[in-house]
């Protein structure tokens, strides 16, 4: 008699269930083709809408130690895994509990689409900004073939002559100096006061996730992995700093990354964004022209090809299938939200990186302004 009660409860509740998630995917449609129609929603949704929010949540949360984010994913696994108990249940008693399944299936459609649109509104909407080279007006036709080993060259000597004197700092200095540098360096909203890095919890797992960083929309934390190599870490703070400033896009933000380091004149930060592009940059040219890149390669310092050799035994001690599967996930999540590339966007950061450089080196590039 009670599940009999539940039943004719919960089937009176589909009706209501079902109108709140239209009316859930009806403002996230409404939002997403609002930000798409023109560059000027855009630019009021950061003005009016990221900003504002991610201001409130660094004061909320950059003080408190933990990576809030990472402790919401693992209550959301957790979260996940019993709903799919319940429904496997439920499948198991079909003829009892065909109600409640779908009562179940609307719940999660329902988390689904309430998810997508914090999502989008948190920060998701930096998606539909115009590119940062276009932003900076960068020409793209100056860009040729003989560019990307122009590029190679010119990263392994900027590589040899910050090699000697660059120094490994610990993760704490590196964010605060990182800060320091998008203040200095760029026009980023409120003197970067949204700003602020955490170590993240999942630091072993990220690794065999193939993973550096990564940044939580619903949170606002930019969280990195502190256990990787030092020579690394200045720029993978650089880029999650940039996904906190605004820029969604991973070529932007490897590229916005770059052109902070690269202005700041400060020895550790430019190896690091020098050396993270180059293998960016190499990997292009390896694919072109094998033979050059083998002979630019040649050419690198000791110190350099030491911390290649660290990241290649990095690479073989966490190699798994499981990082292979949550690459292919990372490259549908891109490219549902407009990166065409998906995972390969970052690479993309060779051509506008090279172009930047070019302006930098003529004396145009002062200010660095954040769309």
């Amino acid at each position: 008699m009670e599940i009999q009660q539940q039943d004719r409860y919960r089937q009176q509740s589909h009706k209501k269930k079902l109108i709140s998630i239209i009316i859930t995917i009806v403002l996230a449609i409404a939002l997403s083709v609002y930000l798409a129609s023109c560059t000027c929603h855009v630019d009021a949704y950061n003005r009016f809408v990221f900003h504002p929010y991610q201001l409130v949540r660094a004061k909320v949360l950059m003080h408190m130690p933990l990576s809030i984010g990472d402790i919401l994913y693992v209550c959301w696994g957790g979260m996940l895994i019993v709903y799919l108990a319940k429904l496997i249940a439920c499948l198991v008693r079909w003829q009892r509990y065909k109600i409640v399944f779908i009562w179940y299936l609307l719940t999660g459609a329902g988390s689904l689409a309430t998810l997508y649109f914090l999502f989008l509104f948190s920060w998701g909407g930096n998606y539909y900004k115009e590119p940062l080279g276009d932003y900076w007006q960068i020409d793209r036709n100056k860009w040729n073939d003989s560019s990307v080993i122009q590029f190679d060259r010119y990263l392994v000597q900027e590589i040899n002559t910050l090699a000697p004197a660059y120094r490994n700092n610990t993760f704490d200095v590196s964010v605060v100096r990182a800060k320091e540098l998008y203040r200095k360096e760029t026009d980023c909203f409120y003197n970067g006061t949204g700003l602020f890095i955490k170590p993240s919890l999942f630091g072993r797992l990220l690794r065999y996730m193939g993973v550096q960083g990564y940044y939580n929309p619903f949170t606002g934390e930019g969280q990195v992995d502190d256990g990787q190599p030092g020579f690394m870490l200045p720029y993978v703070i650089m880029h999650e700093l940039a996904h906190q400033a605004g820029i969604a896009a991973e070529d932007d933000a490897n590229l916005l990354a770059y052109a902070v380091s690269m202005q700041s004149r400060d020895t550790s930060f430019m190896y690091s964004a020098c050396l993270n592009v180059w293998l960016y940059t190499h990997f292009q040219l390896r694919m072109r022209d094998s033979a050059a890149a083998s002979e630019i390669r040649k050419q690198l310092n000791p110190i350099t090809l030491a911390h290649l050799d660290t990241l290649r035994q990095l690479r073989i001690k966490y190699r798994n299938r499981f990082g292979n599967y949550t690459g292919d996930v990372y490259d549908r999540y891109l490219k549902m939200n407009h990166q065409k590339d998906g995972i390969q966007s970052y690479d993309k950061v060779t051509v506008s990186a090279w172009l930047w450089e070019l302006r930098r080196r003529s004396g145009i590039v002062n200010k660095i302004y954040i769309p």
